[in-house]
Protein backbone atom coordinates (compact mmCIF):
# COMPACT_ATOMS: atom_id res chain seq x y z
CA UNK A 1 0.00 0.00 0.00
CA UNK A 2 2.59 2.17 0.81
CA UNK A 3 4.11 1.32 -2.47
CA UNK A 4 1.68 2.06 -4.43
CA UNK A 5 1.02 5.61 -2.53
CA UNK A 6 4.30 6.35 -3.38
CA UNK A 7 4.72 5.76 -7.20
CA UNK A 8 1.32 7.87 -7.22
CA UNK A 9 2.72 11.11 -5.54
CA UNK A 10 5.99 10.63 -7.76
CA UNK A 11 3.35 10.52 -10.88
CA UNK A 12 1.54 13.64 -9.50
CA UNK A 13 4.51 15.67 -9.21
CA UNK A 14 5.73 14.58 -12.87
CA UNK A 15 2.15 15.32 -14.21
CA UNK A 16 2.16 19.01 -12.22
CA UNK A 17 5.90 19.73 -13.96
CA UNK A 18 5.55 18.12 -17.43
CA UNK A 19 1.72 18.24 -18.35
CA UNK A 20 0.95 21.85 -18.73
CA UNK A 21 2.08 23.41 -22.12
CA UNK A 22 4.61 25.88 -21.35
CA UNK A 23 2.31 27.52 -19.66
CA UNK A 24 3.73 32.32 -12.64
CA UNK A 25 0.97 34.11 -10.77
CA UNK A 26 2.52 31.98 -8.12
CA UNK A 27 -0.50 28.96 -7.30
CA UNK A 28 -2.21 30.25 -3.71
CA UNK A 29 -3.96 27.27 -2.75
CA UNK A 30 -6.68 27.18 -0.22
CA UNK A 31 -7.33 30.57 1.62
CA UNK A 32 -6.97 28.98 5.04
CA UNK A 33 -4.81 27.63 7.24
CA UNK A 34 -3.40 24.13 6.23
CA UNK A 35 -1.26 22.88 9.03
CA UNK A 36 -2.01 21.59 13.11
CA UNK A 37 0.01 23.41 15.48
CA UNK A 38 3.85 22.36 14.72
CA UNK A 39 2.78 20.15 11.89
CA UNK A 40 5.11 20.81 8.84
CA UNK A 41 4.39 20.04 4.88
CA UNK A 42 5.94 20.49 1.83
CA UNK A 43 4.85 21.91 -1.23
CA UNK A 44 5.67 21.23 -4.82
CA UNK A 45 4.06 24.06 -7.54
CA UNK A 46 4.24 25.01 -11.09
CA UNK A 47 2.07 27.32 -12.48
CA UNK A 48 2.43 29.68 -15.93
CA UNK A 49 1.42 33.38 -16.28
CA UNK A 50 0.85 35.59 -18.35
CA UNK A 51 0.71 39.53 -17.19
CA UNK A 52 0.84 42.99 -19.06
CA UNK A 53 3.22 45.63 -17.35
CA UNK A 54 3.58 49.55 -17.57
CA UNK A 55 7.28 50.49 -17.51
CA UNK A 56 8.28 54.53 -16.87
CA UNK A 57 11.83 55.34 -16.75
CA UNK A 58 14.26 57.43 -18.05
CA UNK A 59 16.29 57.11 -21.76
CA UNK A 60 19.34 58.39 -22.53
CA UNK A 61 20.58 58.36 -26.18
CA UNK A 62 23.78 58.86 -27.68
CA UNK A 63 24.04 62.45 -30.05
CA UNK A 64 26.57 62.20 -32.51
CA UNK A 65 26.26 65.82 -34.27
CA UNK A 66 26.03 67.03 -30.37
CA UNK A 67 28.78 64.84 -29.18
CA UNK A 68 26.15 64.44 -25.80
CA UNK A 69 23.62 62.50 -24.53
CA UNK A 70 20.01 63.37 -24.88
CA UNK A 71 17.80 62.65 -22.34
CA UNK A 72 13.93 62.33 -21.91
CA UNK A 73 11.21 60.35 -19.67
CA UNK A 74 9.94 57.05 -21.57
CA UNK A 75 7.09 54.90 -21.03
CA UNK A 76 7.19 51.53 -22.01
CA UNK A 77 4.15 48.49 -22.48
CA UNK A 78 4.77 44.87 -21.78
CA UNK A 79 2.30 42.73 -23.44
CA UNK A 80 1.31 39.20 -22.24
CA UNK A 81 4.98 38.59 -20.25
CA UNK A 82 5.05 34.57 -20.51
CA UNK A 83 6.58 33.31 -17.01
CA UNK A 84 6.77 30.31 -16.03
CA UNK A 85 7.64 29.07 -12.40
CA UNK A 86 8.88 25.87 -10.75
CA UNK A 87 8.89 25.92 -6.82
CA UNK A 88 9.02 23.99 -3.62
CA UNK A 89 7.82 25.60 -0.22
CA UNK A 90 8.19 24.26 3.43
CA UNK A 91 5.15 25.12 5.60
CA UNK A 92 4.96 25.06 9.27
CA UNK A 93 2.04 25.05 11.57
CA UNK A 94 2.40 28.37 14.21
CA UNK A 95 -0.85 27.20 15.64
CA UNK A 96 -4.51 25.23 14.32
CA UNK A 97 -5.84 28.50 12.65
CA UNK A 98 -2.11 30.04 11.22
CA UNK A 99 0.55 28.59 9.41
CA UNK A 100 3.86 30.08 7.56
CA UNK A 101 5.44 28.87 4.64
CA UNK A 102 8.92 29.91 2.70
CA UNK A 103 9.50 28.85 -1.33
CA UNK A 104 12.15 28.24 -3.29
CA UNK A 105 12.28 27.67 -7.34
CA UNK A 106 13.28 28.94 -10.55
CA UNK A 107 11.47 31.26 -13.20
CA UNK A 108 11.77 32.27 -16.73
CA UNK A 109 10.19 35.28 -18.74
CA UNK A 110 9.86 36.05 -22.71
CA UNK A 111 8.40 39.05 -24.73
CA UNK A 112 8.59 42.18 -26.49
CA UNK A 113 8.94 45.93 -24.75
CA UNK A 114 7.06 48.59 -27.29
CA UNK A 115 8.06 51.99 -26.11
CA UNK A 116 4.93 54.22 -25.87
CA UNK A 117 4.47 57.64 -27.58
CA UNK A 118 2.40 60.42 -26.53
CA UNK A 119 0.09 59.91 -29.34
CA UNK A 120 -1.27 56.05 -28.19
CA UNK A 121 1.09 54.59 -30.16
CA UNK A 122 4.19 52.42 -30.03
CA UNK A 123 7.82 53.62 -30.86
CA UNK A 124 11.06 50.81 -30.81
CA UNK A 125 10.18 47.54 -30.41
CA UNK A 126 12.54 45.61 -28.53
CA UNK A 127 11.71 41.85 -29.17
CA UNK A 128 13.43 38.64 -28.37
CA UNK A 129 13.71 38.98 -25.01
CA UNK A 130 13.93 35.37 -23.71
CA UNK A 131 15.40 35.47 -19.91
CA UNK A 132 16.57 32.04 -18.75
CA UNK A 133 15.68 29.99 -15.74
CA UNK A 134 16.97 32.30 -12.53
CA UNK A 135 16.11 31.82 -8.84
CA UNK A 136 12.98 32.94 -7.52
CA UNK A 137 12.15 32.48 -3.82
CA UNK A 138 9.46 34.11 -1.48
CA UNK A 139 7.13 33.53 1.56
CA UNK A 140 3.41 33.58 2.98
CA UNK A 141 1.38 33.04 5.70
CA UNK A 142 -2.41 31.50 6.05
CA UNK A 143 -4.99 31.66 8.77
CA UNK A 144 -8.59 30.64 9.42
CA UNK A 145 -10.94 33.08 10.29
CA UNK A 146 -14.00 30.80 10.73
CA UNK A 147 -14.20 26.86 10.61
CA UNK A 148 -17.51 24.80 11.03
CA UNK A 149 -18.09 21.14 9.71
CA UNK A 150 -17.49 21.27 5.89
CA UNK A 151 -16.92 25.11 5.89
CA UNK A 152 -14.23 27.77 6.48
CA UNK A 153 -13.24 31.01 5.72
CA UNK A 154 -9.66 32.60 5.80
CA UNK A 155 -7.14 34.66 4.14
CA UNK A 156 -3.45 34.22 3.01
CA UNK A 157 -0.72 36.18 1.77
CA UNK A 158 2.38 35.38 -0.09
CA UNK A 159 5.17 37.64 -1.93
CA UNK A 160 7.66 35.93 -4.69
CA UNK A 161 10.52 37.57 -6.03
CA UNK A 162 11.58 36.58 -9.55
CA UNK A 163 15.09 36.99 -11.26
CA UNK A 164 15.12 35.48 -14.74
CA UNK A 165 18.03 37.82 -15.77
CA UNK A 166 19.10 39.09 -18.54
CA UNK A 167 18.63 38.60 -22.46
CA UNK A 168 20.02 39.87 -25.88
CA UNK A 169 17.62 41.73 -27.86
CA UNK A 170 16.90 43.48 -31.02
CA UNK A 171 15.07 46.49 -32.52
CA UNK A 172 12.42 45.94 -35.22
CA UNK A 173 13.21 48.19 -38.22
CA UNK A 174 16.70 48.58 -37.57
CA UNK A 175 19.06 44.91 -37.96
CA UNK A 176 22.06 46.69 -37.20
CA UNK A 177 21.01 47.24 -33.72
CA UNK A 178 22.35 44.80 -30.89
CA UNK A 179 21.17 45.00 -26.80
CA UNK A 180 20.36 43.59 -23.61
CA UNK A 181 17.78 43.67 -21.38
CA UNK A 182 18.13 42.97 -17.77
CA UNK A 183 14.28 42.31 -15.81
CA UNK A 184 13.70 41.49 -11.86
CA UNK A 185 10.54 42.07 -10.40
CA UNK A 186 8.69 40.63 -7.21
CA UNK A 187 4.58 39.90 -6.67
CA UNK A 188 2.73 40.05 -4.25
CA UNK A 189 -0.96 38.33 -3.70
CA UNK A 190 -3.29 38.40 -0.91
CA UNK A 191 -6.29 36.41 -1.10
CA UNK A 192 -9.79 36.17 1.31
CA UNK A 193 -12.74 33.70 0.80
CA UNK A 194 -14.28 30.31 1.37
CA UNK A 195 -13.29 26.61 1.19
CA UNK A 196 -15.88 23.91 0.88
CA UNK A 197 -14.75 20.54 2.00
CA UNK A 198 -16.66 17.45 0.50
CA UNK A 199 -15.39 14.07 2.14
CA UNK A 200 -11.65 13.60 0.27
CA UNK A 201 -12.90 16.77 -1.88
CA UNK A 202 -12.50 20.67 -1.59
CA UNK A 203 -13.01 23.30 -3.59
CA UNK A 204 -11.74 27.21 -2.94
CA UNK A 205 -11.43 30.22 -4.54
CA UNK A 206 -12.26 34.21 -3.81
CA UNK A 207 -11.05 37.69 -4.49
CA UNK A 208 -7.26 39.00 -4.55
CA UNK A 209 -5.04 41.63 -4.54
CA UNK A 210 -1.80 41.37 -7.47
CA UNK A 211 0.79 43.82 -7.14
CA UNK A 212 4.28 43.95 -9.02
CA UNK A 213 6.91 46.11 -8.85
CA UNK A 214 10.80 45.88 -10.22
CA UNK A 215 13.05 46.84 -12.71
CA UNK A 216 14.05 46.90 -16.31
CA UNK A 217 17.33 48.16 -18.05
CA UNK A 218 18.09 48.47 -21.56
CA UNK A 219 21.45 48.68 -23.32
CA UNK A 220 22.15 48.70 -27.10
CA UNK A 221 23.69 50.03 -29.82
CA UNK A 222 23.92 50.76 -33.56
CA UNK A 223 26.51 51.85 -35.85
CA UNK A 224 24.72 55.12 -35.93
CA UNK A 225 23.13 55.47 -32.40
CA UNK A 226 23.89 54.19 -28.29
CA UNK A 227 21.35 53.86 -26.01
CA UNK A 228 20.69 53.38 -22.15
CA UNK A 229 17.44 53.03 -20.70
CA UNK A 230 15.93 52.08 -17.16
CA UNK A 231 12.50 51.87 -15.77
CA UNK A 232 10.64 50.34 -12.58
CA UNK A 233 7.95 47.80 -13.57
CA UNK A 234 4.30 48.14 -12.09
CA UNK A 235 1.15 45.84 -12.81
CA UNK A 236 -1.33 47.23 -14.85
CA UNK A 237 -4.38 45.97 -12.83
CA UNK A 238 -4.15 45.18 -8.82
CA UNK A 239 -8.00 43.14 -8.44
CA UNK A 240 -8.75 39.51 -9.84
CA UNK A 241 -10.25 36.65 -8.48
CA UNK A 242 -9.27 32.90 -7.89
CA UNK A 243 -11.02 29.82 -7.81
CA UNK A 244 -9.61 25.86 -7.30
CA UNK A 245 -9.73 22.06 -6.36
CA UNK A 246 -8.17 19.99 -4.19
CA UNK A 247 -7.97 16.52 -3.34
CA UNK A 248 -6.72 14.39 -0.05
CA UNK A 249 -5.70 11.26 -0.88
CA UNK A 250 -4.73 10.39 2.65
CA UNK A 251 -4.38 12.35 5.80
CA UNK A 252 -1.01 13.11 4.49
CA UNK A 253 -1.18 13.71 0.92
CA UNK A 254 -3.29 16.43 -1.82
CA UNK A 255 -2.84 17.26 -4.80
CA UNK A 256 -4.89 20.98 -6.33
CA UNK A 257 -4.85 22.79 -8.71
CA UNK A 258 -6.23 26.33 -9.76
CA UNK A 259 -6.91 29.36 -12.06
CA UNK A 260 -6.15 32.81 -11.31
CA UNK A 261 -7.15 36.26 -13.41
CA UNK A 262 -7.31 40.02 -13.48
CA UNK A 263 -8.15 42.26 -16.33
CA UNK A 264 -4.25 42.43 -17.24
CA UNK A 265 -3.16 38.93 -15.86
CA UNK A 266 -4.41 35.24 -15.55
CA UNK A 267 -2.55 32.30 -14.36
CA UNK A 268 -3.17 28.69 -13.96
CA UNK A 269 -0.91 26.29 -11.38
CA UNK A 270 -0.84 23.16 -9.54
CA UNK A 271 0.64 21.70 -6.79
CA UNK A 272 1.62 18.60 -4.57
CA UNK A 273 1.18 18.67 -0.46
CA UNK A 274 3.01 16.23 2.07
CA UNK A 275 2.12 16.87 5.22
CA UNK A 276 4.54 15.28 8.33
Amino acid sequence: MESKKSQLFAVIILIGVCSLPAFALPPMGPPKSMLEKNQREIDFKYAHQEMDLDLKGKLREWDADLETWLCDYTEYKIKTLKSNMLLGSIGYGICDNWDAFMHFGIADARDEIAESLVCGGSGNRYYGFSGDYGFAWGFGTRTTFYQSDNLAWGGLFQMTWLNPGSSSVKLRGDSTFSGDVDLDFWEIQIAVGPTFQLENFSIYGGPFIHFVKGDWNLKGASPSTSMKSSADIREESIFGAYGGAKWDFDERTSWYTEYQATSNAWGVGTGVIYKF
